[in-house]
């Protein structure tokens, strides 16, 4: 039973559940931030350890221990501040706020947050690194890599030329 702001029982009153910028279970990830997207996400929390291949069609948020390597080919990969990743990295684009260890190959773009931490290689075409994150290892800007859009972009000035000419 709930009760409106007169104190009315029976009528759908306000509820924490139903707050837009609250989630639904203090503690509990915000999910909604992901329909902004339209993509689905998968969130591994603080509480799990893995070791062995993570790989999907998805974006995933870890905020958990990882050990081995993780696929995700045209994906998003966010490694949350308690996140924890050690092993080889592919994904469309990387999000670090916790530890990365070992090789990342993402095809558009990396970012380094300031808690971030990323130990190995790297090989991406645009990456962003905060004041005060952590790196230690190489960098490669693979230009050859097109971020995504690139070939709409070429095709609409390829279009553009020839309605000109």
């Amino acid at each position: 039973m709930w009760t409106n702001k007169s104190g009315a029982a029976g009528s759908s009153g306000t509820s924490t559940l139903n707050e837009p910028n609250r989630p639904a279970f203090p503690g509990t990830p915000d999910f909604r931030s992901s329909a902004q997207t339209s993509r689905p996400l998968a969130w591994l929390s603080s509480g799990l350890t893995l070791k062995g291949e993570l790989s999907g069609a998805e974006d995933v948020h870890i905020d958990c221990k990882l050990d081995g390597p993780v696929s995700l080919g045209g994906n998003r990969l966010t490694i949350g501040a308690s996140g924890k990743i050690q092993g080889e990295v592919v994904a469309r684009e990387v999000v670090i706020e916790g530890k990365v260890s070992g090789e990342i190959r993402a095809h558009d773009r990396v970012e380094i947050h300031k808690e971030g931490s990323f130990i190995g290689d790297l090989v991406t075409s645009r990456i962003s690194i905060e004041e005060g994150a952590y790196l230690k290892g190489a960098i490669e800007i693979d230009r050859d890599t097109k971020p995504v859009g690139a070939d709409l972009q070429s095709l609409l000035a390829r279009t553009e030329t020839t309605v000109q000419e």
